[in-house]
């Protein structure tokens, strides 16, 4: 395909936040339990009708509600591949790994799936039809997701994935072609299921999300990676977007490579904006985690956003999840978003972004930016 025109593109990309909403911040405010919220629509619509009243009450007309959708569960491909799905009592849905070696699973991936009939497919597809029944006037997104195409790989092989990386790579190639290759067909089944011709961005349909790809050293990159995103890519997807968490500076050069166009390093303690600015070309967000917020002040936040704003940063972001949903962290939100509207509104009016990062709180600019670098925020 064609390179991107970087320059271009960061010209034409303005400044720009959201806020996220997940799905476990509406059965924590409804008061429904996880497991019920995961297994029972009619638990799971009882979260979306009282729990996106009670977000809107909590944080207030600047944080979107959610869009409905069955639960998110982003092993639904590899459950219907043959890996066990569990539910654990307090916590979100897991697998276990399904080959025990590269070798098995060749062979194993070589038969025909059909998606809707494998593994726990017919339930949620039946969970679908019952959500999209009781919200007519909506669109219903189906949460029955995809891990990217090494995740893919590695939630089958284990730690078997790692070594073979080194002692089979011819034999790893193979399953990573066929393992990938199965990804852009449940792809390709997902949009039969919500009958669109490509995967849309909302809630994070088409995001490439490949976290364990961040585990294999730079130098194997051009090998082991971008050939299977490309295959990804050329798939039913609407543009080259990564989510990809703890990558290193090695690894970002690759992103051009691969030309990506929209980087989400979610939460990577190796990275700042600085660094990633750096590194690539590439436009990128920065996001406030929720296990940040325990421990930032108000200040922190809004030093959060005008750090990220003058390091480069193309966006800024975060999601509301289930451990935030108290007036405390909605009071922070709420700062984090005065500050990206008061950010975008400068850089508008012709302010630059360094000086924007001047408005950072002067006695804590170092440490911020010191804690940053290392991926944490400690309480001041």
């Amino acid at each position: 395909m064609e390179k991107p025109n970087y320059q271009k593109l960061w010209e034409q990309r303005r400044f720009s936040w959201y806020v996220g909403v997940a799905g476990s911040s509406v059965w924590m405010l409804a008061d429904v339990p996880i497991q019920e919220f995961y297994k029972k629509p009619t638990s799971c619509i009882e979260a979306y009708r009282r729990g996106r009243l009670l977000l809107k009450e909590l944080f207030g007309p600047d944080v979107p509600v959610p869009p409905v959708s069955t639960p998110m569960i982003k092993y639904g491909h590899l459950n219907t591949l043959g890996a066990e799905l569990y539910f654990p009592e307090a916590g979100e849905p897991c697998t276990k790994f399904l080959f025990e070696s590269a070798e098995e699973g060749i062979k194993y991936l070589k038969r025909k799936v059909d998606f809707a009939t494998a593994g726990m497919a017919p339930f949620y597809l039946d969970f679908y039809k019952i959500m999209q029944n009781a919200f007519p006037d909506e669109r219903v997104y189906f949460g029955w997701q995809w891990e990217g195409p090494v995740t893919t790989a590695w939630g089958l092989l284990g730690e078997t994935f790692m070594y073979d990386l080194f002692d089979k790579p011819d034999v790893l190639h193979e399953f990573l072609q066929l393992s990938t290759a199965s990804v852009v067909d449940f792809c390709q089944f997902f949009c039969r299921v919500e009958n669109t011709k490509v995967l849309d961005s909302e809630p994070d349909h088409g995001r490439l999300c490949d976290d364990i790809a961040a585990m294999i050293p730079a130098a194997l990159w051009e090998e082991f990676v971008l050939p299977y995103w490309g295959m990804y890519y050329d798939g039913p997807v609407p543009g080259r977007i990564v989510h990809c968490e703890d990558m290193k500076p090695a690894q970002l050069p690759y992103l051009e490579k691969e030309s990506i166009v929209d980087y989400d390093p979610g939460v990577s303690p190796n990275l700042n904006p600085a660094i990633i600015r750096a590194a690539t070309p590439v436009p990128f967000g920065w996001r406030l985690a929720v296990n940040h917020y325990r421990s930032m002040s108000l200040q922190s936040v809004v030093d959060f956003v005008y750090q990220a704003v003058a390091d480069g940063a193309s966006y800024v972001f975060t999601f509301v999840e289930a451990d935030m949903c108290q007036e405390s962290t909605a009071e922070k939100v709420r700062a984090f978003i005065a500050a990206a509207k008061q950010a975008k509104r400068l850089l508008s009016k012709g302010v630059s972004r360094k000086e924007i990062g001047q408005r950072v709180y002067a006695r804590g600019a170092k440490k911020f930016l010191r804690q940053l670098a290392i991926g944490s925020v400690h309480k001041e």
